[in-house]
């Protein structure tokens, strides 16, 4: 056994072992990622004519209100907001994209709860902003039923 074999043996296991450990932490926090309190992991859908029309209207408003912290770019943007709701493409990404809609109504106070976002200035989306936001969530809402219908 010459001198070199032994290091050269080492760095092969440590390099495998981190390999190993790499993926599993790859894997275990994707698992928990989809786990997060039972919301998926937010799988993209081909927007109905319908939905991105009143994306486009209400699209003003989330760059008012959500844009700051919910895209990569914002200066208050933070890694959690973005892993919940991702805004920086349509349809929007995120754990909890698949029901954006309903989170959406649900911040905002829409459904007669208290108002938790935007989390800098809970229940300043009102007015217009808010009634275009709340007619996207409609047309976000008709197409996930029109789409639950559709033969696979």
């Amino acid at each position: 056994m010459s001198p070199g074999t032994a290091p050269r043996i080492e760095r092969t296991k440590a390099a495998i072992r981190g390999t190993f450990v790499a993926a599993w932490l790859a894997v275990a926090s994707g698992s928990i990622a989809f786990a997060h309190q039972g919301h998926g992991a937010g799988h993209p859908h081909k927007p109905t004519p319908e939905e991105l029309a009143a994306f486009e209207r209400a699209k003003p408003a989330f760059e008012r209100h959500c844009f700051r912290c919910h895209t990569t770019a914002a200066k208050k943007s933070k890694p959690k907001a973005l892993a919940h709701l991702a805004m920086d493409g349509y349809p929007f990404g995120g754990h909890h994209a698949d029901e954006a809609g309903d989170v959406i109504r649900k911040v905002l106070g829409a459904g007669g709860g208290k108002a938790t976002m935007p989390s800098d200035d809970p229940g300043a989306v009102k007015g217009e902003d808010l009634a275009s936001i709340l007619a996207w969530a409609d047309a976000y809402a008709a197409a996930r039923r029109a789409r639950k219908t559709e033969p696979e």
